[in-house]
């Protein structure tokens, strides 16, 4: 159901392109059916039978016959399509915030499974982007290494790689049909992004100290940049994006709801 409704999500943003209105109208509220596995008395997604019981006994933590890969806790973050609408059925962006620290506290997040992928740039939705900061560059540093085993998981098409490579930049297309980019810390000085159409994007990284990985500031193209994402239709343009970064969380930065990304 929860993979269904991002397909049905990214269909009909195709449809709506082609100007197909009644396919976009069927499809978008499918979109929404996540909703139907998530059960407001655990706060988390859950399996449900065919006359719209739910599955007992219910244990978050573990491995059900309802999911392939993963548990309850893992995959009720497997909603890219419409992260504020997740959070509302959690009470609001203060209850997804728990829900995060939850999986990260209880060290149930797991990084081979890259259904879960998205989980550690979804502070980017709360107040506490920082948070994302943080717990991408421990990811960072502690899931990948250059030695045998050097990836947590099967890189499955490229995946775990590309998720390396999108962390290290300091972006995340946690959403890729919308052109939402995340930002996080990068952990180079400055990088380069030829793009198809001939342009350029530079991201440069200020450091207050060689420990700095929280971000204070952003600019884009000299100019003042308050989100805490950037859009696709923004970085195909060209640019420069720079990021600056200081030892101690910054907690207003990127913090505002108009600052966050969008849902559907």
């Amino acid at each position: 159901t929860l993979e269904y409704a991002y397909d049905d999500y990214a269909v009909a943003m195709m449809a709506k392109k082609l100007g197909k209105t009644a396919d976009y109208k069927q499809l978008i509220k499918r979109a929404g059916y996540y909703s139907n596995v998530f059960d407001k008395g655990t706060g988390m997604v859950r399996g449900r039978h065919a006359d719209g019981t739910w599955v007992s006994p219910y244990a978050p933590d573990n491995k059900a016959y309802y999911i392939t890969e993963g548990t309850p806790r893992q995959y009720t973050f497997y909603v890219p399509q419409d992260v504020p609408g997740l959070a509302r059925l959690m009470g609001g962006a203060g209850g997804l915030e728990n829900a995060l620290d939850s999986i990260f506290t209880k060290n149930e997040y797991w990084h081979g499974n890259e259904p879960g992928h998205q989980i550690p740039f979804m502070y980017n939705f709360t107040a506490s982007p920082w948070k994302t900061q943080r717990e991408v560059r421990h990811i960072l540093a502690t899931e990948y290494g250059d030695g045998p085993g050097g990836l947590s998981g099967n890189d499955d098409a490229g995946q775990m790689s590309a998720w390396y490579m999108f962390g290290a930049m300091g972006l995340y297309p946690l959403n890729p049909v919308s052109g939402q980019y995340l930002l996080s810390s990068p952990i180079f000085d400055k990088i380069t992004v030829r793009l198809g159409n001939g342009k350029i994007v530079e991201i440069v990284t200020h450091k207050t100290s060689k420990a700095a990985q929280y971000i204070y500031a952003v600019k884009w193209n000299r100019q003042v940049f308050n989100n805490n994402y950037i859009t696709y239709d923004t970085i195909v343009k060209g640019g420069r994006l720079d990021i600056y970064l200081q030892e101690q969380p910054d907690k207003q930065w990127g913090a505002r709801q108009g600052m966050q990304p969008k849902g559907i």
